[in-house]
């Protein structure tokens, strides 16, 4: 085993918790798109369900492996859901999102055909990312449209914030007023819902009557000024995973030796390069060449070299007791030192979302035990 995943799904729910206390009455629902963002899409869901309204996924391929690994509660497929699709969505009760035009609100409905339970659809308005979504100033007639369409059940009017993570954004509430101008008056049973991890935080009047935690139920914060600013008012989220790998050679060289592809690193003196299992392929992003820490024996130690397609390099120097098979800690804690997720996308010149969201599906990943159905 060349590298591992540890996910504390006691952490997940703990976030869960927190975000549930903090936005309440709304409700949440929990987005496991992006393999549960790195962490284990099935296992997660099955975690998690019986806490939410719902799960949120992209594609339809990950609601159907949902339903394969035994989830029988609600899921929403945010993206888009070809025409040819439409009966599996239907068959395996997913809510899909609307936001085209009128033919594909038809081919939704001809779905349902010899069935007597209307299709379960989620409107969506573009206030301001252009990206999906009805036009703010055409979204009550496509909604008025839709919800005159019998074989097709309106379940929510949605939408996405561009700039959330800003305190002192108005963009955020020019996007809310257009979303009320567009659905204010329509029948107040049918769910609102437009924030994200970052708005349910900083942005109450966001809430409305649901939101969809992502990135946030995962131990992760949406951005330095959310984490800064929710910590000062006493809100702390709990980590959840941990990637560990272990030296799979140790190699005692002078100085001014050269170690990796591109002679990018010379050491500057005797020194002991162990030498990782792994590379970019294996999740490793090429941007942590001679870039940022790793974690040997409750030590911090420095990432050396050109990372590898399958293989980097530490200068573990200054542990001594660095051994062939000794853990290498990327993200997580070892002794009194932890690196998180944020530090490390950091050292990547990226975001932690991208981070996670890329760790290969292949990495093991070893969950604590998962909670009785029905326990917090």
């Amino acid at each position: 085993m060349f590298a591992r995943l540890d996910i504390d799904t006691d952490a997940i729910l703990a976030n869960l918790a927190t975000i549930e206390q903090l936005v309440a009455p709304a409700r949440v629902a929990a987005v496991v798109k992006a393999n549960a963002y790195g962490h284990g899409r099935q296992e997660v869901g099955l975690a998690i369900e019986h806490r939410v309204s719902r799960l949120c996924v992209y594609a339809l391929e990950e609601a159907v492996a949902l339903r394969d690994a035994g989830v029988a509660g609600r899921i929403q497929v945010l993206g888009p859901v070809a025409p040819g699709d439409l009966p599996v969505a239907y068959a395996i009760n997913a809510e899909i999102t609307l936001w085209d035009d009128d033919s594909y609100a038809r081919a939704v409905a001809q779905a349902t055909t010899q069935a007597r339970t209307p299709f379960p659809v989620h409107v969506k308005i573009d206030t301001g990312v252009t990206r999906l979504g009805f036009p703010a100033e055409r979204a009550r007639a496509a909604i008025e449209r839709v919800l005159a369409m019998p074989a097709l059940r309106v379940a929510g009017l949605m939408s996405h914030l561009a700039a959330a993570e800003e305190l002192d954004s108005t963009f955020t509430t020019e996007q809310l007023a257009r979303f009320h101008g567009a659905v204010d008056g329509l029948d107040p049973a049918i769910e609102r819902h437009i924030a994200a991890s970052a708005a349910a935080m900083l942005w109450p009047q966001t809430r409305l009557d649901l939101v969809r935690a992502g990135i946030a139920i995962y131990g992760l914060w949406p951005s330095e000024p959310t984490r800064r600013i929710m910590e000062e008012r006493g809100v702390q989220l709990v980590p959840a995973l941990s990637w560990r790998t272990e030296l799979c050679a140790l190699h005692d060289v002078p100085a001014e030796t050269s170690v990796g592809y591109g002679c990018t690193y010379r050491t500057m003196r005797r020194s002991r390069i162990g030498v990782l299992p792994i590379g970019y392929n294996e999740g490793l992003p090429r941007a942590r060449s001679n870039r940022g820490d790793v974690l040997v024996g409750g030590k911090r130690v420095p990432l050396v070299g050109r990372v590898c397609m399958n293989m980097a390099f530490v200068d573990v120097t200054d542990v001594p007791d660095a051994h062939v098979g000794s853990t290498v800690t990327l993200i997580g804690s070892d002794g009194p030192e932890r690196i998180s997720a944020e530090a490390f996308a950091d050292w990547c010149d990226t975001i932690n979302y991208e981070l996670v969201a890329r760790l290969p599906a292949a990495i093991p990943r070893r969950f604590a035990v998962l909670p009785a159905r029905g326990a917090i």
